[in-house]
């Protein structure tokens, strides 16, 4: 048996349905069930209609279920890539499975094998690229946070580090994933200071009224020439390195830090190879992966202090 067309009349009336039920499904994607009550008073309509909108997205091929009495579901394991998507692009997706399930079952069946691919994101790909494992991603968080992000919404959160905790309002302004790690970009209340917080870090998130301005203009330069989550939009610090002729061609092929520099290629093979910097912090675990192929020049203090943190090192192996 054939499932239903879904049908909308009236223009003015299926854009109004249209982006009511997207925003449906992103709450039926952020949250794990959700009742006919909280969805008539979140779009301020009958209960009537909110079970003729769920019929319509059952009809559009959407598994919605209901797990117990006026409570439903969505059935997520298909639809995990679609929990990035704003309100705007679920209301187009929905549009566009409306309007194929009206054209009849060769088309309708070419088109459902195009949407599984969109859902599945199969990985029988051509070309692989490893991606070391992150710390585990609350999803609910980040979209609250890309929410606050795109509104341009102030957030207030308790922030925890080191068995400490301190609140903390921010303008939030990227999502931002280093060596295994989420952080959000915010400006500090206050001070005035862009910060990272580490999003598993992050403890009784709420967003405020209160909007804030745009995003200052360089940040996204300034995070694309960043190598980690050290970044500073003063780069005023040298360290300057020799790496030895064993190492010496995969500087050459490609930079191991946003600002490295060849500054000299001596006889032997060696480099002297310069990286501006805002915080020594920045290039401190870059040069410890390079060891024993990279000696530190210059900074006097930045050489010492690798060299009693591989003394401690040492002293820790009992040699």
């Amino acid at each position: 048996m054939e499932p239903k067309e879904c049908k909308m009349t009236g223009q003015k009336n299926t854009h109004k349905r249209l982006m009511r039920v997207g925003q449906m499904l992103k709450l039926f994607l952020e949250k794990e069930r959700v009742t006919t009550a909280t969805l008539s008073r979140e779009f301020h309509t009958t209960a009537r209609t909110i079970q003729r909108d769920l019929a319509f997205l059952k009809q559009c091929g959407f598994p919605v279920t209901e797990a117990g009495p006026g409570v439903y579901k969505l059935d997520k394991d298909i639809f995990r890539n679609f929990e990035l998507f704003d309100e705007n692009e679920l209301s187009l997706i929905v549009a566009l499975k409306c309007a194929v399930s009206q054209l009849g079952q060769p088309i309708r069946k070419a088109a459902d094998e195009v949407f599984n691919r969109l859902y599945q994101a199969t990985g029988n790909q051509p070309v692989y690229i490893h991606v070391d494992e992150s710390v585990p991603l609350d999803t609910r968080l980040m979209n609250r946070l890309l929410k606050a992000i795109r509104n341009r919404r102030r957030l207030s959160f308790h922030y925890v580090s080191n068995k400490n905790s301190h609140p903390a309002t921010v303008d939030p302004y990227r999502i931002v994933h280093y060596d295994g790690f989420w952080y959000l970009v915010a400006k500090e209340d206050g001070t005035g200071i862009v910060k990272r917080y580490a999003l598993d870090k992050l403890k009784d998130l709420k967003m405020l009224p209160e909007s804030f301005p745009a995003v200052p203009a360089n940040l996204d330069e300034l995070l694309r020439r960043s190598a980690n989550i050290w970044f500073t939009e003063e780069r005023n610090l040298e360290v300057l390195i020799e790496v030895n002729p064993k190492a010496a061609d995969y500087f050459k092929r490609r930079k191991i830090f946003p600002t490295q520099e060849i500054k000299e290629t001596r006889p032997d093979g060696s480099l002297i190879v310069s990286l501006k910097v805002g915080h020594f912090g920045e290039v401190r675990e870059t040069l410890k992966m390079w060891l024993p192929n990279v000696r530190i020049l210059e900074p006097e203090r930045l050489r010492k202090d690798l060299f009693t943190e591989l003394q401690k090192w040492l002293s820790w192996q009992n040699l």
